[in-house]
């Protein structure tokens, strides 16, 4: 599933497409579309105005075109092509593939350029001037002092509020179970219930694995991505990993570390 390190690497292979001009724009499928966004709409929108900006906020990915934005979401397998290359090779829950038949959304410039979405389980979506502002600050490089907000004032548990993208945006399930290892914090702690050097930990282990995973590759990419299986050890402690349903997501953790 892309999370906020998958889109960030879209957000980058679009970029190369500023300055286009849009010549043509192809929906698939009408139910790719969210909200009011229909496809009349698109095309008189973005037909013949240019990329002029790309940007990311958590999993959205934000194409700024004339005076309109369109926005991507990559649901579980998505992925952006651009130019005919996919700008990223494969994703873990889904075929490497790729098929025309899969295409949800096309782009085509006049240089004979396009950015298209890629979508075999066809969960993801494009919308037409999205509303970005219900989403949380962008996990990618969070204050401690947001975190100190949204926890203590909260019931919920931890995993909970981390996959609450209007909370913080960009966390995805894979990095969550990922930061809260390193944290040394169960899934399933309330928030109120973080003392204030847990959650300097949990700010630290967002920022520093987001950072670290990013350069080895992507979301799956974890320490703990190899043992997320019946029989699992933790890699910290050699203990047998624990599943759990938390916040309706399966939770790897440690109950010899994690509390």
């Amino acid at each position: 599933m892309p999370e906020l390190i998958e889109v960030e690497i879209y957000r980058k292979a679009a970029a190369n497409s500023i300055g286009r001009r849009v010549s043509a724009v192809s929906v698939l499928s009408k139910k790719y579309l969210r909200g009011k966004t229909v496809v009349p709409d698109l095309q008189s929108a973005l037909f013949g105005a240019r990329l002029d900006h790309v940007r990311r906020i958590g999993k959205l990915l934000l194409l700024e075109i004339g005076t309109a934005v369109v926005g991507f979401r990559f649901g579980m397998t998505g992925r952006l092509i651009v130019d005919g290359e996919v700008a990223i090779s494969g994703l873990l829950y889904t075929t490497a593939e790729v098929q025309d038949r899969h295409v949800r959304f096309a782009l085509e410039f006049d240089d004979g350029g396009s950015i298209a979405m890629l979508d075999p389980r066809g969960f993801g979506n494009v919308e037409l001037n999205p509303d970005a502002s219900l989403l949380g600050p962008d996990a990618m490089g969070v204050s401690e002092a947001h975190l100190r907000k949204v926890f203590q004032a909260s019931k919920a548990t931890l995993k909970s509020m981390l996959l609450d993208q209007q909370k913080i945006s960009g966390i995805g399930n894979l990095l969550c179970d990922e930061i809260l290892w390193r944290s040394g914090l169960a899934p399933t702690r309330i928030g109120s219930s973080l003392e204030p050097k847990e959650i300097e930990r949990v700010t630290c282990a967002v920022n520093t694995t987001i950072e670290e995973l990013t350069e080895r590759g992507g979301s799956h990419m974890g320490d703990l991505q190899s043992q997320r299986h019946p029989g699992g050890v933790c890699p910290s402690d050699g203990s047998e990993l624990q599943r759990t349903t938390v916040a309706g997501r399966t939770s790897w953790w440690c109950p010899e570390h994690q509390h």
